[in-house]
């Protein structure tokens, strides 16, 4: 990123000569109109010469580069082979760029040279030979990036005002005749219809307001006629919004309210129901009709009375009382019938495979 932000400083101030090239032969283009000789000054020779000392520049600093790379390589070999090299640092050069070849008095070019000098200092904090080596490199490189870029732009040929701004205007579409015709808007069968609506009901409209002007009594029954239909539209729009609305609660109230399940049914039953359940994918269902085996098994082996009132934790309660060992199988199942009933979250597979192991433990304790 810095080395293209610096090509294009480069070039913006070695671009001066171009410009001014072109501004030379447009004065020349003046001179010779008012019979005045003018003669541009060359800048070839001195754009050469900058661009000769941008190159041995760049070429101090990759021969700087490769040295440095060489001690790095040997003091790599040597660690490698555990022995100890002492090789003398490499001093960075000391160069500088000449002022850039501008017009009028000699002006030094603070940008291109201050940066050459930032990155040599900062090479010099480096205390790894391979880092300042690639710091060279990558300075050489934005040199000759510069050189290729002062080569594109410093050659401009001269052209007159006059005749490049005939060639302008003698292009094509400077000639093109402007349409007189607008364009036509074409319109929908829709929007044909609806236009022939309006015209119809402002007829109508206009007919029954100009009847009534001219009979009072005939106004006021229109007036009355009116707002009545005005009002029955409104209670018709409200009854309809009504419906839909308490049609759409009516439906929600349907969807949420789940499966009724049977109170009274024989504990092999509903379990037989559970399993079809969770083969369909209803895995909220089956763990409530696993649970409501459990309570049917409970009963049937006459260890607690089924109760609809009671609560899971209070069967859960009278399971520890009754037995013992039926009661962390049954915790899991009132557990996750829990989670499955409240929770927002919808059950899983994972939680009917849970709410199943803990119903075969269970029946295997009550048995």
């Amino acid at each position: 990123m810095k080395r293209r932000l610096f090509v294009l400083l480069i070039v913006a101030t070695l671009g001066a000569p171009a410009l001014a090239g072109s501004s030379d032969s447009q004065s020349s283009f003046a001179r010779e109109r008012a019979g005045i000789p003018f003669k541009p000054v060359p800048l070839a020779p001195a754009l050469q010469q900058y661009a000769h000392n941008l190159e041995s520049t760049a070429r101090i600093l990759d021969e700087r580069a490769q040295a440095l790379d060489n001690n790095a390589r040997a003091l790599a070999a040597a660690q490698r082979a555990h022995r100890v090299l002492a090789i003398p640092p490499i001093p960075l050069p000391e160069v500088h760029l000449p002022p850039a070849p501008l017009p009028g008095p000699p002006r030094f070019s603070p940008s291109l040279d201050d940066w050459l000098q930032a990155i040599l200092n900062a090479a010099r904090t480096e205390k790894k030979p391979a880092t300042q080596a690639a710091m060279l490199r990558s300075a050489a490189a934005t040199l000759r990036s510069a050189m290729q870029a002062l080569a594109q732009s410093a050659v401009v040929p001269p052209h007159g005002v006059a005749p490049t701004l005939a060639s302008i205007l003698a292009q094509p579409a400077y000639h093109e005749r402007e349409s007189t015709n607008e364009a036509q808007v074409r319109k929908s069968w829709w929007n044909l219809f609806l236009e022939w609506l309006a015209s119809m009901l402002e007829r109508l409209f206009r007919g029954l307001f100009g009847a009534a002007s001219a009979t009072p009594m005939f106004a006021r029954i229109v007036a009355v006629a009116t707002i009545a239909i005005i009002g029955l539209l409104v209670m018709l729009v409200a009854y309809r919004l009504a419906h839909y609305v308490l049609g759409r609660r009516r439906m929600s109230r349907a969807a949420d309210a789940g499966e009724l399940l049977p109170e009274r049914a024989a504990a092999s039953e509903l379990y037989d129901r559970a399993l079809a359940a969770a083969a369909e994918g209803r895995y909220a269902i089956a763990i409530s009709l696993a649970f409501r085996a459990s309570l049917m098994r409970l009963e049937g082996s006459g260890l607690v009375t089924y109760d609809a009132a009671r609560t899971a934790g209070e069967y859960r309660q009278a399971v520890r009382r009754a037995r013992a060992a039926a009661a962390p199988p049954f915790d899991d199942l009132a557990r996750t019938f829990t989670i499955a009933t409240y929770a927002a979250a919808p059950a899983g597979e994972s939680d009917w495979r849970t709410a199943e192991g803990a119903y075969r433990r269970f029946e295997a304790s009550t048995a």
